[in-house]
């Protein structure tokens, strides 16, 4: 996302007993929220805005405890996910616009049932990538209630399908997306305040945040795979058993 509005008044509303220094911080940050469409750590906020002495790293530490909020070790800022979040629905629908125009151009295009059929082969080959679209969005659309299902935090379905949307998951996606939850939701900054600080699924989604590095809590173990207590009937349980000649088993 490369522009955003700006409203001068309300900036300096808010912001507006800010040093120059702090007026610079400010900027860089919101420009480099806003182009890369995720929001930082304070190591990396610091990096966005070029911050080389303690006065200017003492800037950026001020107006990401000013302006933004800790979320999961990420300064998040609502308003700016918003925005971004408004953003990509506008453009996921013009690109829905522009498909539905193009379809009725192909439709307008073909030939009536009269006309003899050109080459066939070319069709065939044609028709190849048009299937493999329609597959892989039916996949992306099919993963998404598992991920739902799953994600701790139900806020924003709408929003943060579109952002399903927008990644194309496919079933290789899905997995790593599977095994990054799994790891976080067992995480110490997921489990602390009743889950208070678990972003919101379209922050996570946008900010590919399933490759993020998290420390698990020690007791507390990820989405199991398969509980040990079922198909107990399959189980051989006269395995490594020496049979007596009564028919009882002994070890």
């Amino acid at each position: 996302m490369h522009y955003f509005k700006r409203n001068i008044g309300d900036y300096h509303k808010k912001a507006g007993r800010l040093t120059m220094l702090e007026h610079g911080a400010y900027t860089l940050l919101l420009d480099a929220c806003y182009d890369r469409e995720r929001f930082p750590t304070m190591e990396e906020a610091i990096d966005w805005c070029w911050a080389r002495n303690k006065e200017e790293i003492d800037a950026v530490e001020l107006v990401l405890r000013k302006f933004f909020d800790l979320i999961d070790g990420r300064y998040v800022q609502l308003r700016i996910q918003d925005e971004i979040d408004a953003y990509h629905a506008i453009s996921l629908k013009n690109k829905e616009i522009a498909a539905n125009r193009e379809a009725a151009k192909r439709t307008k295009r073909a030939p009536s049932v009269n006309e003899p059929a050109p080459n066939q082969e070319p069709l065939t080959i044609n028709q190849e990538p048009i299937d493999q679209e329609h597959t892989s969005q039916a996949t992306t659309d099919d993963l998404f209630p598992k991920f739902w299902a799953l994600y701790p935090r139900k806020q924003d379905k709408a929003k943060a399908q579109k952002a399903w949307t927008r990644l194309k998951v496919t079933e290789d996606l899905f997995a790593l997306i599977v095994k990054g939850l799994s790891m976080q939701v067992v995480s110490a900054d997921w489990l602390k305040d009743s889950g208070k600080y678990v972003p919101l699924p379209t922050t996570w989604l946008n900010g590919k945040r399933w490759e993020d590095e998290v420390k698990v809590v020690s007791n507390v173990h990820p989405f199991p795979s398969k509980s040990r207590h079922t198909e107990l009937d399959q189980i051989d349980h006269a395995a490594n058993l020496e049979v007596n000649a009564d028919g009882s088993y002994r070890i």
